[in-house]
């Protein structure tokens, strides 16, 4: 499997219960004679390469005739039936939403798979009914809508109007008013039934069309995965670049405590963006650094130059999903 080329590993454990890198950018995977990658800036200049007609063309524009429209939106071309390969090829381009022209169940499932594996970006996907979500199963990497319309590309809608905003500041629920999107009159009974497969939809409440949920099939919260991708994200373009553009980090307290440093610059401002919860004792961040010194090293790692010394913890940030309200009546 092909690696970024990088000097940082950034290594996240999840515990339960308990220029900067945007992370906003769509990428449409489409099948075609050769694979290749594109970037385009606006649906204008998308146009001089796929027609109006074409279904890249119209998920794009879905995407950018958003409110929140990202700068970007890539297409990344497959041979039939190498949508995972395409998707390792080009993981490491600037993409972060994984979304697919036409949807087909096994290019769907391989990209899926893949990024799940990976533990970064997101799949996302439209899908008719029910049923066509069992296949991702667990996959907490992969967002799909239940959206009867497949012509309304409600998953570029969703993508378009909420990736680029800033990380932390926003839930995937809630994201109303989508253009070019109808909200579906379903039942109760029936949202729950969507909800219970780990889907999503797009319904009205209180007269306003709106995301019905914020989580993945997995169960996770999407901004909460986000942030976290945010966090790994932006800690490795700093301490790379810090490792390129200082002539020597030493290997003593000097050099650590620059390291230390790039770690707490990317934890204090996912903190203020809304990624690290606030710990109610202190009014700061929730978070904690360790940075072992060089005395409490291993010799070998020493010698080959590789500090495995720095460490940190934080908490994510939550939000308000439902609310319970309780009231009193004097008769």
């Amino acid at each position: 499997m092909a690696e970024a080329i990088s000097d940082v590993r950034i290594h996240i454990d999840l515990l339960k219960p308990a220029a900067k890198t945007g992370l906003g950018q769509p990428a449409i995977f489409v099948t075609g004679a050769a694979s290749k990658y594109e970037e385009f800036t606006s649906i204008d200049a998308l146009e001089d390469t796929y027609a109006r007609t074409t279904a890249v063309y119209q998920k794009a524009a879905a995407i950018f005739k958003q409110e929140n429209a990202p700068s970007k939106v890539s297409v990344i071309t497959f041979k039939e039936g190498e949508a995972g390969l395409a998707c390792e090829t080009y993981f490491d381009k600037a993409w972060h939403f994984a979304l697919l022209a036409e949807y087909v169940a096994a290019d769907a499932l391989a990209i899926s798979n893949f990024i799940e594996e990976k533990g970064f970006k997101f799949a996302v996907f439209q899908v008719s009914a029910v049923a066509d979500v069992t296949q991702f199963a667990k996959n907490a990497r992969t967002i799909v809508y239940i959206h009867p319309r497949a012509e309304e590309n409600i998953d570029a809608a969703v993508v378009g109007n909420t990736s680029s905003l800033n990380v932390g500041s926003v839930t995937w629920k809630f994201r109303h008013n989508l253009v070019g999107v109808t909200a579906n009159d379903i039942s109760s009974i029936e949202l729950k039934a969507i909800h219970e497969a780990g889907a999503l939809a797009y319904v009205s409440k209180a007269a306003i069309p709106q995301t019905s949920e914020g989580v993945t099939v997995g169960g996770e919260y999407i901004d909460a995965i986000h942030g976290d991708d945010w966090i790994k994200a932006n800690l490795e373009t700093r301490i790379q670049t810090l490792m390129t553009n200082t002539d020597k980090i030493t290997f003593d307290q000097t050099g650590i405590a620059l390291l230390q440093s790039e770690v707490k610059t990317v934890l204090e401002e996912a903190y203020k963006n809304g990624i690290i919860d606030t710990d109610d004792a202190t009014g700061e961040g929730n978070y904690t650094i360790t940075a072992a010194q060089r005395s409490d090293l291993k010799a070998e790692d020493i010698s080959k130059r590789v500090y495995k010394g720095l460490s940190f913890y934080y908490k994510r940030a939550g939000a308000i999903h439902e609310v319970d309200v309780y009231g009193t009546i004097e008769v």
